[in-house]
């Protein structure tokens, strides 16, 4: 009896902390309507800043929010806190922290930890900022988190050639830890048969777990057929680049602009924006006392909705045990795409010259990348976690149907997926430039319609960075250069 209600209580205190985690699909899709209504109603994301909640997660959507909002310095705060914690819960997390996430990641799901990000994030992250500096004009500033940038997609490098390695050692032993948890199961329950055969003189059949290998293969292969495209194999964001790369060129670091935009063009080789910008600083690189004949306006452009995690369920037994057996699943997140606003946009001047957007930076790709990479560590983690849900939930069936079936409750209610992400980030970005001349720009959509009017000094370069989510929405703003 004493048993008996120890189970009980064990399983309702887990109940209760897997139906109370962080951060809700919800309370994402709350958020993602504020930032597509334009409007600047923080209420939600103070509300999880104040708790504790997630704070890499809403600090870095909060900081999305208020650039939207035009407030810089309040979106270059919530940044710095992001950042913060990315360097205290994330870079030099306590080992014995570990430990417990992954518990929790087994017991529960994943949903049970604190978010924690991905690397490109980070990389945005300084790239967002320097966009506020810019903003701001404060291009000291901006020039430390344009370098910030770079250092972090040139250990990104590093840390994913590391880090495949390891996960690729550490999935084989996930596997091997999940085949072994069926072993000692098995071994226990026939020793126990045998034990009460003695006893009882009767001879009982010997219910065991059989590891259904083809069931891994359907998860693996179900994410194969959706994932992303995994175009930037070494992690660089070519956004982060082109920006460094015009921030420098028109800082008279004409050099290394050079050598930056050079690198884009290795990544995307047609691509004609990047190749003028190229020439210009290659021109500029060459002459002596070099300096701006004319003066050039940038529009950078963020297009749609960039690809969230999703949820994909396997309701099939993993296990086939007995009939006593309720209920067995994994969940595995999977990446949904969003929609392009605009499929490009015309920059055009009074002067007859008119050139329109490229894609500078695939974000679907680049998020797809990571994703991809960490795939294997994630599938692996959710099949033993239904591993030790379902031996659980059997060995509690063992003992009393009724704890059984809180084991069933138990499992159904906590086997989700991670479906947290940085919901505020674009589709892709664009560019496009052309001279200012007499000041006038005007900015169309593919069918011609006026989108943004705007009249330039012409005697400095600017940037005009629009961001639209979905058609009809436009935010925009100038930055001198």
């Amino acid at each position: 009896m004493l048993k008996s209600f120890t189970c009980i209580l064990f399983f309702i205190s887990l109940f209760f902390t897997g139906c109370a985690y962080k951060t809700t699909t919800n309370e994402i899709a709350r958020f993602d309507s504020v930032l597509q209504e334009n409007s600047c109603d923080f209420s939600l994301v103070d509300k999880k800043l104040k708790n504790g909640d997630d704070i890499i997660l809403w600090s870095i959507q909060g900081g999305a929010l208020a650039r939207n909002c035009k407030d810089f310095a309040k979106s270059t705060e919530m940044f710095d806190e992001a950042e913060l914690h990315y360097k205290l819960d994330v870079d030099m997390k306590n080992p014995m922290l570990e430990i417990s996430d992954k518990a929790k990641s087994i017991l529960i799901n994943n949903n049970a930890n604190p978010y924690e990000g991905g690397v490109h994030e980070k990389i945005l992250v300084n790239t967002y900022k320097a966009l506020n500096f810019l903003a701001l004009n404060d291009k000291a500033n901006a020039r430390v988190e344009i370098n910030r940038a770079l250092e972090r997609q040139r250990i990104a490098k590093e840390y994913f050639a590391n880090d495949i390695a390891y996960l690729e050692k550490k999935n084989a032993a996930n596997l091997k830890e999940l085949k072994n948890t069926q072993d000692l199961y098995n071994t226990l329950v026939t020793l126990k048969a045998e034990r009460d055969a003695k006893k009882s003189g009767v001879k009982t059949d010997v219910q065991t777990l059989n590891f259904n290998e083809n069931s891994i293969d359907v998860a693996f292969n179900r994410y194969t057929q959706n994932s992303a495209s995994a175009a930037y194999a070494d992690f660089i964001n070519p956004f982060t680049t082109y920006l460094s790369a015009l921030f420098l060129l028109n800082d008279r670091s004409y050099q290394r602009a050079v050598d930056l935009f050079k690198e884009g063009l290795q990544m995307d080789p047609k691509n004609m924006q990047i190749a003028k910008d190229f020439a210009l600083a290659d021109k500029m690189a060459g002459e002596f006392n070099a300096n701006f004949k004319e003066h050039f306006v940038w529009l950078l452009y963020e297009n749609g909705l960039g690809a969230v995690r999703g949820e994909f369920i396997i309701d099939l037994p993993l296990f086939l045990v007995s009939d006593s057996l309720i209920y067995s699943g994994i969940a595995l997140p999977t990446l949904e795409p969003r929609s392009l606003s605009y499929p490009f946009l015309s920059i055009k001047n009074n002067s007859g010259d008119n050139f329109r957007t490229y894609v500078i930076a695939d974000i679907d790709a680049i998020i797809g990348a990571e994703f991809n990479k960490r795939y294997l560590g994630l599938a692996a983690e959710a099949i033993i976690s239904a591993a030790a849900k379902t031996i659980i939930q059997k060995q509690l069936d063992d003992v009393y149907p009724v704890l059984g079936f809180l084991g069933f409750i138990y499992q159904i209610t906590t086997t989700k997926a991670d479906t947290r992400s940085w919901s505020a980030l674009p589709k892709r970005f664009e560019a496009a430039s052309i001279p200012i001349k007499d000041g006038n720009i005007i900015i169309v959509d593919e069918n011609g319609v006026i989108l943004h009017e705007e009249f330039l000094q012409n005697d400095k370069n600017v940037i005009i960075y629009l961001k639209s989510s979905q058609k009809g929405q436009i935010i925009t703003h100038k930055i001198y250069l």
